[in-house]
């Protein structure tokens, strides 16, 4: 059928087909997101705008719509901590779950974990949700520490592990706003995994990134088991 003979119908038919999201399209607007907050004096206003885009970028790869409240930290304590080596970071609470944490592996597919899959069978020992801060180094803090001994140092910092979830968010940010994950695997290189706050069969899980975005996430090691690849990631528990 000629294009002047189509019906409003047939253009209406059309219009209502589902829309495929173009992950390049994605992509490179996360990038220009990215290049402008890194080209920024971090404000808490400009927080709150870079990851209200962040996150609505990051929906349309799920067909869903997050909203970011406004930043919760102040204009000094984002100076102090990025003076200390952290970023801050925001997790939506609709995604904060392990019930949900499935659609962070539908924004981020390359993870392909377990842990990213619907039904997944690893807890978190707290649902956190909201803004966050977390260490910036791709090496981990807090290396070569027993489970107990981690867990101390953390608390002594006034700080808390991160949940996966918060995992998984730090890390796509570092890789959007770095280039890299956090404890991304470099081979011939030193690199390192965490213990986080989740767990499978009751075991803390431990986990690191490979360059190819493949999240490896285990639960197999011995809570007095230590190494100097062995960290821990943390967020400050006085937000602030």
């Amino acid at each position: 059928m000629s294009e002047q003979f189509r019906t409003l119908a047939e253009y209406t038919v059309d219009m209502e087909e589902p829309v495929k999201t173009d992950r390049s399209v994605i992509g490179n607007k996360l990038d220009q997101i990215a290049k402008e907050f890194n080209s920024q004096d971090h404000t808490p206003e400009v927080l709150s705008q870079t990851f209200q885009a962040i996150w609505q970028a990051r929906g349309e790869l799920v067909g869903s719509t997050y909203e970011v409240a406004a930043c919760t930290y102040t204009q000094e304590k984002i100076a102090e901590l990025e003076a200390n080596g952290k970023r801050i970071g925001y997790l939506p609470p609709e995604l904060a779950t392990q019930k949900t944490r499935h659609i962070l592996g539908g924004i981020a597919p390359e993870m392909q974990s377990h842990s990213v899959k619907e039904n997944n069978s690893v807890t978190n020992d707290e649902n956190y949700d909201g803004w966050f801060d977390y260490e910036i180094a791709v090496v981990a803090p807090y290396p070569d520490t027993t489970e107990k001994k981690l867990k101390e140092d953390v608390k002594k910092d006034d700080r808390r592990l991160l949940t996966l979830n918060e995992y998984i968010a730090a890390s796509l940010d570092n890789k959007l706003f770095t280039g890299h994950y956090l404890d991304e695997y470099r081979p011939n290189e030193f690199s390192t995994r965490v213990r986080l706050a989740s767990r499978n069969d009751g075991r803390i899980v431990n986990a690191y990134f490979n360059r190819d975005g493949d999240l490896i996430v285990h639960w197999a090691l011995l809570a007095d088991y230590h190494y100097p690849r062995l960290g821990g990631r943390s967020s400050g528990v006085n937000k602030a």
